[in-house]
């Protein structure tokens, strides 16, 4: 019996462990624009496009990617129809540690 309460306490430990993961990144945005974002995506590309185009942006800039999600939560301005407007949206993504100052130099802010 012993024996058994020590492997489900194990397991228990390890799949809590586990799930922290990506509370160990550190969380960043982008407030994406209609049209210039560097990653060439805009307000016409789907959240599925444009998390592929962000992905190799930032793998080609030597940056881990632990997660990446939006939310509607831009100050940008979405009323003007110039490329540097916003569409409303952000675009979250955690890094590790490690990762912080390279995605810090390609102007991503902390959340």
């Amino acid at each position: 019996m012993n024996r058994v309460f020590l492997v489900f306490s194990l397991i228990a430990i390890l799949i809590f462990t586990s799930c922290g993961k990506d509370e160990d990144g550190r969380q960043y945005y982008w407030e994406q624009t209609k049209c210039s974002d560097p990653w060439g995506t805009g307000e016409n590309d789907s959240n599925l496009d444009t998390t592929n185009a962000l992905k190799d942006f930032l793998k080609d800039n030597s940056i881990n990617i632990l997660s990446i999600n939006f939310d509607n939560n831009s100050t940008l301005d979405v009323r003007c129809e110039s490329c540097g407007c916003g569409t409303g949206q952000r675009m979250l993504i955690s890094v590790p540690e490690l990762d912080e100052e390279k995605i810090e130099n390609l102007g991503f802010l902390k959340v």
